[in-house]
């Protein structure tokens, strides 16, 4: 009974994974907007049914797809920074290095700055946004703050924030513009270099 019981749970991820990873391949190719429930279910070789099993309704597909993709961006962005060993240029390194993450992989480009901020809205985007990414830029100021790398008066929680949102704006730049991130990445350098202490 429960080897049964594991089977259908296997069956049941299988099959979530299976119309979250097909959705994330339409929103890319032919946008939110344009992916019904039907093709959705076509296209993943599952039911309507079955895909009303695991989500009420589109939205709620784009809010797996984003989570999915940002997940993959925080991670890519980690393994990139890990490389880098002096705090300082840690941070500096952030902006240019998430958007050369998303400039190599046009999927994450589309939906983490295209596609979920349009089919979610601004308010329900952010706050799946602040998780992991804020606590990889709140990580970064508070290493920073603890060895008196900053300037005087900067809040981690609050600049942390601000940074999240200028890179935010800087990806939704770099997917509406052809081209490309490369001209925002210097710009957030600066932006970041004003908080640390001039050595």
């Amino acid at each position: 009974m429960a080897s049964m019981v594991t089977l259908r749970t296997s069956q049941a991820l299988a099959t979530r994974q299976r119309l979250v990873d097909v959705a994330t391949e339409l929103f890319t190719s032919q946008g939110f907007s344009a992916v019904t429930t039907t093709v959705l279910s076509e296209e993943a070789g599952v039911t309507r049914g079955a895909l009303y099993h695991h989500f009420a309704n589109m939205t709620e597909v784009m809010e797996a797809v984003f989570e999915q993709a940002e997940s993959s961006l925080v991670e890519a962005v980690i393994r990139a920074l890990e490389s880098v060993d002096d705090p300082r240029q840690r941070f500096l390194a952030l902006g240019g290095v998430t958007l050369d993450v998303v400039a190599r992989d046009p999927v994450l480009l589309r939906i983490v700055f295209m596609e979920a901020p349009a089919a979610l809205g601004w308010a329900r985007w952010r706050a799946l946004d602040g998780g992991r990414s804020l606590a990889l830029i709140r990580g970064l100021l508070d290493d920073l703050a603890n060895s008196n790398e900053l300037v005087a008066g900067v809040e981690p929680g609050v600049a942390a924030q601000l940074i999240l949102g200028a890179i935010n704006e800087a990806g939704m730049h770099a997917a509406a513009s052809t081209k490309g991130p490369a001209s925002a990445a210097g710009q957030l350098e600066l932006m970041c270099r004003g908080l640390l202490v001039r050595r």
